[in-house]
Order: structure tokens, then sequence, then C-alpha cells
């Protein structure tokens, strides 16, 4: 089934489990995550990043192909534009069949970033598409961004801005960062500021970007202060790296078939993990079937400024 992260999330906040996000940059890694998916009957949501798609993940070969995925498995799957703050890159996934766009203006001045992101979530709904805004400032792992509490989602910001720009899903920085930690660092985070921004908006999905490298036992301690959706990107990336590296390393004459197939079984493997670690294993029956979202040739998104 194919469906928008606003259905799928709303699901989260009353059961009170998170949903994986995660990306795929060729069929190998999708078929992995669906199977995942599959197999423990979970909701799962894909995200595509600008610059990702930019390098190589072209939505134009993907998005299809997930949404064909989607209508032969037997679970609620979303597609998401990640970290969406230019009006082209929006209207090209308006054009190339996303359910869902994430617009960060989380960069931007507090007032400025209501602004794009009210009107960005205008455009977005008339699609019948779903939305994710962020307010905070989810930086770089490598730098140890997340340490820096003055980027972290204020919880009075956070409820006025749910309120004035109509998202479906908020993105809060309490602590995690993009990308890879440094070697033996592990994230602190905020579970208080999560619990605060939880009681000021009990039907918020609240998404948590950057949940790679961030420990099990902090996941599933942000999962039970209220966060809804995990964003995992690198982990999957370095199952997959380093599966192809072990493998051809070992056999280096394996045939490629079977070398990808293998891939693709590392990645499922792992895909399972963070399914389990999220509480989203066997949810996929409480989501009813959604999908109006439309595609179109041309659309405008004016106004949106720095």
């Amino acid at each position: 089934m194919y469906t928008t992260i606003s259905n799928i999330l709303k699901d989260a906040v009353r059961r009170k489990y998170a949903v994986v996000a995660c990306s795929a940059i060729n069929m190998e890694m999708a078929r992995g995550i669906v199977s995942a998916a599959s197999r423990a009957n979970a909701p799962i949501i894909f995200l595509l990043g600008q610059n990702m798609m930019r390098q190589h993940a072209k939505a134009e070969l993907l998005i299809p192909m997930i949404r064909t995925l989607a209508e032969y498995a037997p679970v609620p799957i979303a597609t998401c534009l990640d970290h969406g703050n230019d009006p082209e890159r929006i209207l090209y996934s308006f054009r190339n069949g996303f359910s869902s766009i994430m617009y960060d203006g989380s960069l931007l001045p507090f007032e400025k970033n209501i602004e794009n992101t009210k009107r960005v979530a205008e455009a977005v709904h008339s699609m019948g598409m779903g939305i994710e805004g962020e307010l905070g400032h989810v930086g770089i792992a490598a730098a140890c961004d997340g340490r820096d509490s003055s980027l972290y989602t204020d919880p009075a910001d956070a409820e006025r801005f749910a309120m004035e720009t109509g998202v479906d899903c908020l993105a809060v920085a309490v602590g995690t960062a993009h990308g890879e930690y440094p070697k033996g660092y592990v994230p602190h985070i905020s579970f208080e500021r999560i619990s605060e921004i939880r009681s000021r908006l009990p039907e918020m999905p609240l998404a948590l970007h950057g949940g790679s490298g961030s420990g099990e036992e902090n996941i599933i301690k942000a999962v039970e202060a209220g966060i809804n959706k995990v964003n995992v990107v690198t982990d999957l990336f370095i199952a997959a790296r380093n599966y192809l590296r072990d493998e051809t390393a070992s056999h280096p004459d394996i045939p490629y078939i079977e070398l990808m197939s293998g891939m693709e079984k590392a990645v499922s493997l792992l895909a399972g993990k963070w399914i389990s670690m999220t509480g989203s294993e066997g949810k996929a029956d409480g989501i009813r079937p959604v999908n109006r979202i439309r595609t179109l040739e041309s659309f405008e998104v004016v106004g949106l400024s720095e």
C-alpha cells in the first residue's frame, strides 16, 4: 500500500511507537527494506534527500520502483523528500510521485521558518501529500553538533510552529546529528526535551533525525518519551558497504547476482533490527489504506526566501 507519512504516523502517535524511515539508492536496498517491513508486518518510510538525488538516486527511477514494491507489499509504505529547501527540488518531488515532503527551514529565523513551512504545507496538502517540518537544527555527527544544546528545539516554539504551519510531523533536535559519529561516541539524547514537546503537542508525530549510531538503549528511550519516526540512513549504507567489502575480499570471484542478493539480505537484516527496536513490528494492520496523492506537470511554490 502506497500512502503518506501523515497516514502512517497518526497510528504511531495513537499506539505510541515509531516508524523507521530509511534511504535506498538502488533496487537491492529497496527490496531489502520492503522485505524486512513485510516480514515484520510493519509500516516503513523511504527517504530521498536533495543531494542524494543529485549525486545518484534519481527520483524518476527510484520512486516508480518503490511505488511498485508498495503495490505488492502487505504493509503501508510512504516516500518522503528529505530536507527539502529548494523550490526546484520540491517541484521535482511533486512531478515524480513522492507521497510526502520534508521541508527544512531550520536554519532560517523562526518567523521565516514558520512562513515558508506554512506556504509549502499548503501546496503539499493540495496535492494530497504529507509534510514534515523541522524546528531546532539537527547538525552533522562528525562535528558533534548534537552536543550543542543551543540547536535543540524549544518546546514552546514547537507548539506555536506546529499550530501555525499545519505540518503533519515535526522533526526535533534533541541531541542526535546526521551521518557517522566519531568512533566510540554515542550521543546524549535529551529525553526530557522530547517529553516536554510531546506534552505540548500530544497528537503531533515527532521525528528523530540522525538515528544511526545512536545506540539501542537511546532509541528505545526516545520512543518511550514520544518519538514516532526515526531516520536511519548511515547505518544501512554502512551495512551494505561492509558486506560488499568483506564478501569481495573473501570471495573475489563471487557471481555478481549472488553478491547483490547478499547485500540485499544484509540490508534487510539490519532494517529488521531497527523495526524491532522502534516498536513498529506488527503495527501495519492498524493503518487503513489511504492514497489521494496527485502528481502534476507544473506547480509553483512561490515566495520561499531566506
